[in-house]
């Protein structure tokens, strides 16, 4: 009883930096919106919206390339090896983010005439200026994950959000309107910004790199395994970028505008599985290797069980009082996104199974099995997308993507159960321990038993 009451306080320890990362960088990002919606149009927004989401899968691309391989192999490395992985996975980074700035500029004329948004390409070619300066910062978080260091992460990342905040804030304050290339000027700055304090918060637990640190055989693996991740990232970001995509070709920028609320809310609905998933994926390596298969499934059981206790509360709230949380947050002009939220917001609780299941697959270094499940769902998003767009309009993105992840979670539970024999009912059998163990935490709290 004691052992498990130990486990409990560890998880809620280490996920309370965590969360309030992934709480502070959905708000933040929330808020530039609520903002900017009052005083730029629609479909400059939508313009925004499109930019903004490109930019968020280019450095997904990093996280599956880059930090995936890299902190699932740090976790485990040995003294010898730990310094070459740094190196080495560094290289390996700057290689991508060459690619990636090439690719982006030849593509920025085509994607800006695919929108009809001419003023995109010039957003694109500033964005190409900001991937070379996120190296640093991404390089430093993802050493700074590896050690559980989660509140320098969080005072890093709250750093590079908050300037693009203050500075939309400052324009609604003066009443006056950005322009986008203003905008996206202020991200390379804050994210400049943001990588000095990454180092002045690392720099004591940074090893020094040399030649001889290069190493052909780690350099190999750590491409092996992110060519994987990578392409299970770039399926995951097609799924959560194709209905916006699709809206913006297929309806208009002002649609991908009206869109953009219902997915703004349920991100926060999504913070805790975000959150959680941070801390258990440096951690299953070390459980498969200490206990085997009971490892993973104690890992699962808990870290679903603990997004679902905090999702749960929130999310009948949120559909019962979509139109009221619209009207606040958004303004009457944006009203039709009222009924799309109400879809929405019932896939967030299929998510924390989907994206678990990914973690495994990818600390366990199984990442092809995770590509194949994503590649699936990325093309089954695409085909529904593309006919319920045409039939219901801009709902019809929202009804594509709940089905899709309902067909997912009932494949990766097969998979989870064929290898690791993890039984689907076994977490909300510790989704009601969460809340035991929360009420007589609370109930101590009160009676001030707990400081």
């Amino acid at each position: 009883m004691l052992a498990a009451h130990r486990r409990s306080v560890n998880w809620i320890n280490h996920g309370a930096f965590s969360l309030l990362n992934q709480v502070s960088a959905v708000l933040l990002g929330f808020g530039s919106i609520f903002f900017l919606v009052r005083i730029i149009p629609p479909s400059e927004v939508g313009v925004w919206v499109l930019f903004t989401s490109v930019g968020g899968i280019l450095e997904t691309l990093r996280i599956g390339f880059i930090r995936t391989p890299f902190v699932s192999m740090l976790v485990v490395a040995d003294e010898r090896d730990y310094s070459k992985i740094i190196l080495n996975s560094l290289i390996l980074h700057i290689l991508l983010t060459c690619l990636i700035g090439v690719l982006l500029i030849a593509s920025a004329e085509l994607l800006a005439k695919f929108w009809y948004a001419e003023n995109l390409e010039l957003l694109f070619y500033i964005y190409s200026v900001n991937s070379f300066v996120l190296i640093a910062f991404f390089h430093f978080e993802y050493l700074l994950q590896s050690k559980l260091e989660f509140k320098a992460i969080f005072i890093a990342n709250f750093v590079r959000l908050f300037i693009l905040f203050a500075y939309i804030l400052g324009y609604y304050i003066i009443d006056k309107q950005p322009s986008l290339v203003e905008l996206a000027s202020v991200q390379i700055f804050s994210t400049i910004v943001a990588s000095v304090f990454s180092f002045q918060l690392i720099k004591g637990q940074m090893p020094t790199l040399t030649r001889s640190l290069f190493d052909i055989a780690i350099l190999k693996k750590l491409f092996h395994l992110g060519k994987y991740t990578f392409g299970t990232n770039i399926s995951s970001m097609l799924i959560k970028n194709t209905d916006s995509w699709m809206i913006g070709r297929l309806i208009s920028t002002a649609g991908v505008a009206m869109y953009n609320p219902a997915l703004r809310i349920s991100n926060i609905v999504e913070v805790p599985t975000l959150a959680i998933a941070n801390i258990v994926f440096p951690q299953v390596g070390n459980k498969m290797r200490e206990s085997g298969v009971e490892g993973v499934q104690a890992i699962y059981y808990k870290s679903v069980s603990l997004i679902l206790a905090v999702m749960l509360p929130v999310v009948l709230p949120v559909y019962f009082m979509a139109e009221f949380i619209i009207m606040i947050l958004f303004g009457a002009e944006y009203m039709e996104a009222v009924p799309i939220l109400q879809v929405t917001i019932f896939y967030t609780v299929l998510v924390p199974f989907s994206r678990q299941f990914g973690t495994i697959m990818d600390a366990l270094q199984m990442p092809k099995l995770n590509f194949y499940i994503s590649l699936l769902m990325a093309i089954l998003n695409v085909v529904l997308n593309y006919y319920l767009l045409q039939s219901f309009g801009v709902i019809g993105a929202a009804y594509s993507t709940v089905i899709s992840f309902c067909f997912i979670f009932i494949v990766c539970q097969a998979i989870l159960y064929y290898k690791f024999k993890i039984n689907t009912l076994k977490v909300f059998v510790e989704l009601i321990s969460w809340y035991t163990y929360g009420w007589h935490f609370l109930r101590s709290w009160l009676s001030g038993k707990v400081s």
